[in-house]
């Protein structure tokens, strides 16, 4: 997504992952740990695997995974089609967004995918999902030290959310710093 906060965001698009190479990674954690929740997010954009995403937590709420829908997070920054579809082909998951900025000039500066997808549509689209699924929606926002870490975008952000029934709220503090590997 070229999130400029974010270091693999800087190493670019390889490919998504398939279901198989999703369900293996499952296969393998579940040797080490009994598995009991699965939250989809990271390296990348899970709503851009749309299809391999519904695919293989439909096969971890099946024999032999039998995980349940509650304990499965899927952590979106923007993809709105896709977020407009999830409610329709996965009930119960629970949906978190990652906002990082309580306005889009802020939202486009430190990710810039999300010029596509204006916040007050991403807001609409939320509004929607949380009315057709009833489920509270999770939110992230990373702090990062004089953008978005003002008092006026605690107020900002507070707006924004004030509408939804919001289960918990993620803050991370990042703060910049300048390297200097030269002579």
């Amino acid at each position: 997504m070229g999130c400029t906060f974010c270091a693999t965001g800087s190493m670019g698009f390889k490919s998504n992952l398939s279901t198989g190479e999703i369900v293996e990674q499952l296969v393998h954690s579940s040797r080490l740990s009994p598995i009991r929740n699965v939250v989809f997010m990271g390296m990348g954009e899970p709503l851009n695997n749309y299809n391999g995403l519904v695919e293989v937590i439909r096969v971890m709420t099946t024999f032999p995974f039998q995980l349940s829908p509650k304990k499965i997070t899927v952590v979106t920054v923007r993809i709105i089609h896709a977020i407009n579809k999830l409610y329709g082909d996965l009930q119960n998951i629970n949906l978190a967004v990652s906002l990082h900025a309580p306005i889009q000039d802020i939202r486009c500066q430190i990710m810039p995918a999300a010029r596509a997808f204006p916040l007050k549509k991403l807001m609409n689209a939320l509004a929607e999902y949380q009315k057709k699924s009833q489920q509270k929606i999770f939110s992230d926002y990373i702090m990062l030290d004089g953008v978005n870490d003002e008092e006026q975008h605690a107020h900002q952000l507070g707006r924004l959310l004030d509408t939804f029934e919001v289960v918990r709220m993620r803050f991370k503090f990042v703060f910049r710093v300048n390297y200097n590997f030269g002579p």
